[in-house]
Parts: C-alpha cells; structure tokens; sequence
C-alpha cells in the first residue's frame, strides 16, 4: 500500500481517535481499572490476565502455558520495563491494553470472546495471528508492541538473558564499564 505522507497522517490520527474511544469505552463501562495490580507499578489485574495468556504463546518453546513461576517473573518483568518508558509509551500500551481487555473489542479484534483467564495456547496464538494478519494497521502495532514487549520482558530476566548464547556487550561497550565475568567465564 502506497500511502503519501498526508494519508499516512491520517490513517495515524484516525487509529489514535479509535484507541482512545474503544480506551475510554472501556474505562467508562467498569472493564478496566486504574490501580495497580498488587505488587506492581504500573500493570493492572486485568493486564495481568490478558499476559498470563499471551506469554506462553509469544514465547512458545521458551515458556510452557503450566509454567507459572517463569510467568509471574516475566510479567514483574514487563512492569519493571514500563516503569523506565516514557509516559506517552505507557499509555498507548495500557490504551491498547484497554481494547484487549474491553470484551467487545476483544471479540471483534482478536475472536477471543471469554476471558483472558479462559484462554488456551491454541486461542492465544489465534489471537496473536488475528492481530498480526489484520488489514488495520492500528491492529498490527498493537500485536508488535504485544510480542516486542512480552519478548523483550523475557530476556531482561538475568537467567533467561543467559539462554541466547550471546556473550554480552561488545568489547568497546563492556570496555566503557567495568564488568563481573561470571563464574566459569573469560571476559574478552
């Protein structure tokens, strides 16, 4: 699709009109919250129900749909990584969050008409692939920052952060700052 910058801003303005209505629908009807689930900053129960469903299925192979301990650590996670974005950022995820969680919105976006909490591997995927597949852009953003997210609360877990392989920063980064090998292991 060849879109020039005016339609481009357009498009832009219409899916931020249309975030922030289903957003505010969704607030003004009781389906969303806006305290902090217990024990986190940012994430609200709500969130927490719709990313215990998610994470198995963005990270399959890495976290089993069982696996709660491995959950709830990349859901503190993905708190602790809201907390250090900007608050714009925030608030376009907890908008988007808004239109997963709203029912109508979540059945219309994604064919999940139950609960988050009712979800299985298999819907959650479907979910995802409607997200990715759908021909409203607005719809593909919110399934990249969902998977970039997810993904990226993963991996800052120290542990999870090992299983890449990768060996850390390059040599004239790390260099910048001093640096503890771990145990077994040669800094270059």
């Amino acid at each position: 699709m060849h879109t020039d910058r005016r339609g481009f801003l357009k498009i832009t303005f219409a899916g931020a009109a249309a975030l922030s209505t289903m957003s505010a629908g969704a607030t003004l009807s009781g389906c969303t919250s806006s305290a902090p689930a217990n024990g986190m900053k940012l994430l609200r129960p709500e969130d927490l129900e719709l990313l215990r469903a998610l994470t198995p299925a963005v990270m399959k192979g890495k976290i089993a749909p069982g696996d709660s301990a491995v959950i709830e650590q990349t859901l503190r996670s993905f708190d602790t990584l809201l907390v250090d974005l900007s608050e714009p950022v925030v608030a376009g995820v907890l908008q988007a969050f808004d239109v997963l969680n709203f029912a109508p919105t979540r059945g219309l976006t994604t064919g999940q008409w139950s609960s988050w909490t009712k979800a299985s591997l298999s819907d959650a995927e479907s979910a995802l692939a409607r997200l990715r597949d759908s021909g409203i852009g607005l719809l593909n953003a919110i399934y990249a920052a969902v998977i970039r997210l997810i993904a990226s609360s993963y991996y800052l877990v120290p542990e999870n952060a090992i299983s890449t392989g990768y060996p850390g920063p390059p040599a004239k980064v790390a260099g910048a700052a001093p640096s503890i090998a771990p145990s077994g292991e040669v800094t270059p």
